[in-house]
């Protein structure tokens, strides 16, 4: 079954960040698509593995400043991006989300995996 408000969540996502980055003047349509498409499947992945992120303790406290904070410095501003630097921390923040939601994910089938119960083969 398809969960619309996470798909809804992730393609409003997706659609904001291409909308601000094409206000703001780039007009590549291959990079305004690569961000949407990266953000909206993070958005995606975040919003339908929210209660599996609000159970583990870890994400306010460790995974969101990393995923704030680590992209915005370890981007050197001297570097020679001609204006890009901007849209370089947004596409490594989007795929730092995605990450954070793709190992919710991958840890919310785990544990599914693990509460059915195991029949012996005969």
């Amino acid at each position: 079954m398809v969960d619309y408000k996470a798909l809804s969540a992730g393609v409003i996502v997706g659609g904001v960040i291409a909308w601000i980055h094409s206000i703001d003047g780039s007009g590549n349509p291959q990079l305004l698509l690569s961000l949407g498409l990266i953000w909206a499947l993070a958005g995606w992945l975040l919003a339908r593995n929210r209660s599996a992120l609000k159970d583990s303790g870890l994400f306010p406290q460790i995974l969101l400043p990393l995923l704030v904070v680590f992209p915005l410095y370890s981007i050197h501003p001297d570097l020679q991006l001609g204006g890009h630097r901007l849209t370089l921390v947004q596409l490594a923040m989007g795929i730092a989300a995605a990450g954070i939601g793709l190992g919710a994910e991958m840890s919310k089938s785990a544990d599914e995996e693990r509460s059915q119960p195991v029949t012996p083969a005969d």
